[in-house]
Formats: C-alpha cells, structure tokens, sequence
C-alpha cells in the first residue's frame, strides 16, 4: 500500500468539520490537524477524528503534505499563499477568494510551487453533473434555480458567492465557452449584502443562461434545466432526479412516437467524499483537478460581473426615485 498523504483542516466550522471526516476515513489520507483560531472548536473536531488540535496554520507547514481551506472566504487568499508557499497541495473552499487578483495570484503561485490547488465547487463532483454531463452536448441554453431560507451561516458574502456561484462554475463546465456579457438584477433582503438575484449569462458560443439565486425563500429548492438540439433535461438536483425528452425520428411525420422520454435516477453519492478522493488522486498521479485555480477564477470573474451589473442597476433606480418616494416607500414597510 502506498504511503498515505499527510492532511489537516484549517477552519474547524461546519464545512471544515464534514472535511475532516471524509480524511480520517479515507484509506489514503492521514488526518494529522486540525486548526482553527478558536482552540475549544478545534480541540472538539480534532478529537472526534482522532487528529492534533492546533490554532494557527504555520504550525503545520512541515508536519503535513495536504490542506483543505474551511475559513471565511475574507481569510482565503491569505491562508491559502503561505500554504502554498511552503509546497503545500491546498484544496480550498469555494469560492476561491474574494477578488479575481487574488484568485489569479494564488493560481500563479501553484504553479510556480509544482503544488495542486483544487478549488471546492462541490457540484462538479456531485453525480448529477456527470449525469448531465453525459447527456448534453453543447447546450444552447440553461436555467439554474437555487433558493434556500435565511440562514445565518455564511452571510459574509453576498448570495451570489455564496449560493449562485455553485450554478455559474456547474454551467461554465457544461457550455465550455467563453462568458461575454452579464445582465443581473438583485437585492438584499434580511442582511447586508445582496440576498436574491437574477443573472442572465451570455456565452461565446451563442449559448445564454438565466440563474436565480436566493437565501431569503420559504423552502429549499435545486433545478437546472438544460436545452440542447433534440434534447432537453429538466434536473432535480434536491430530489436526485432527471427528466429527459429527446428525438428518434421525425415528430411532424411520426408525431409523439418520434418523442423520447426518460426518467433517471441520480445515484445516491457522497459529492464531498468525491471531491476529496479527487484531490487526494492529483496529488499522487500530478493530474490535473477538475476544478483547478484558473477555473475557480472564471466563476469568480463571472460573479464580479453579476455583482456589477446589479450595482448599476441599484444605482439606476435609487436615482430614479424622488427624496419623497424613498421617505414614503420606507414608512410603508
């Protein structure tokens, strides 16, 4: 048996937690740490898996060949370049930082250290995107629609990187093209940053989607519906399952027995656990991740243009209404 990667997790919260499980269970990695700045939240994970209690990351950087990166996405950049400095394999969070320099500059640093950076967009290794993936061929165009209710937890971004970003890099990866233009729409809602929006993405290819996102809604609901020539899918990601139409002949001649129509299951897999088993490969093999920093940076590139495009339009409208309507619209609520 080959020798087993030495990991740790920095950030010991609710997603740090679930990715220190799958490296302790996993037959090629060895949980050695678990770092946090809060030495009782680190002490709590690290004991449950069986690993070291440590409350800053430089103390691990010759002990360990693997990190996962589980702190609030403000810390990202930082955290991730003295890791990746020091040599270190660093799987990170989505999204990959909070400015596209920063995520270009840490992606620059990867290669240059001959380290692997994997960027933790989960729905990439989710079996409904390989599903997807096999059935669809250039897709001509895309709905995502993602709501969730108020949750305190990760209210430091904007919904947009913290929800819609999950749809932006899973159709990025389905359309293969180029972004060319972004029109968005958004608003907060219960927080301070944006808490709803809508986006609609036009691609290179000709190829245009249209994704809602929201963490202000009174039920939980994932759909993307994908078209393509002859072939449609509509795709439960919540209830793990598609809906596929498709042709085998001519319906102006054949009618509906020209139609096709499936029902498929999506099987029951654990993405995290996927994701990780992924990482732990490009480590031994040097193959290139799925979701590498230059990937992670063009959904972030393309969350910056959601974002500006729903400044501007914010912008339009408080300029559009009148010192007495803002009074009067904010006495009504």
């Amino acid at each position: 048996m080959a020798e087993q990667i030495r990991t740790a997790v920095v950030g010991a919260g609710y997603f740090g937690r679930f990715h220190a499980n799958h490296y302790s269970k996993n037959p090629d990695a060895k949980l050695v740490a678990v770092v946090d700045a809060d030495a009782a939240r680190a002490k709590a994970v690290a004991d449950e898996f069986g690993a070291e209690a440590v409350t800053d990351h430089r103390q691990i950087l010759d002990r360990v060949d693997a990190v996962s990166i589980a702190v609030p996405t403000p810390l990202h950049f930082d955290v991730a370049r003295e890791l990746i400095a020091a040599g270190l394999h660093v799987l990170i969070e989505k999204p990959i930082t909070d400015t596209v320099e920063s995520a270009k500059a840490i992606t620059a640093l990867a290669e240059e250290r001959g380290t692997v950076l994997q960027v933790g967009h989960i729905e990439r290794y989710s079996a409904a995107y390989r599903v997807i993936s096999e059935k669809i061929d250039r897709p001509l165009y895309l709905e995502g629609y993602r709501i969730a209710p108020w949750k305190t937890r990760g209210v430091e971004v904007d919904v947009i990187l913290d929800l819609m970003i999950h749809d932006i890099d899973m159709i990025i990866g389905l359309v293969g093209a180029p972004v060319t233009k972004v029109d968005a729409v958004g608003t907060g809602v219960m927080g301070r940053k944006i808490d709803i929006a809508n986006a609609r993405i036009n691609f290179e290819s000709g190829c245009v989607a249209n994704v809602t996102a929201s963490r202000v809604s009174y039920k939980t609901e994932r759909r993307l519906r994908v078209f393509a020539q002859s072939n449609y899918l509509n795709c439960d990601l919540g209830e793990r399952k598609i809906f596929g139409y498709g042709l085998r002949g001519d319906p102006m001649t054949q009618g509906l027995a020209a139609i096709t129509t499936e029902t498929i299951d999506i099987p029951q897999e654990d993405s995290l656990g996927n994701e990780i088993a992924s990482f732990l490969e490009c480590i031994r093999t040097g193959r290139k991740p799925f979701v590498d920093g230059h990937a992670g940076s063009e959904a972030l590139r393309v969350a910056g243009l959601i974002n500006e495009s729903i400044d501007a339009q914010l912008q339009k409208v408080q300029s559009w209404l009148k010192p007495g309507d803002v009074l009067a619209a904010a006495a009504k609520s």
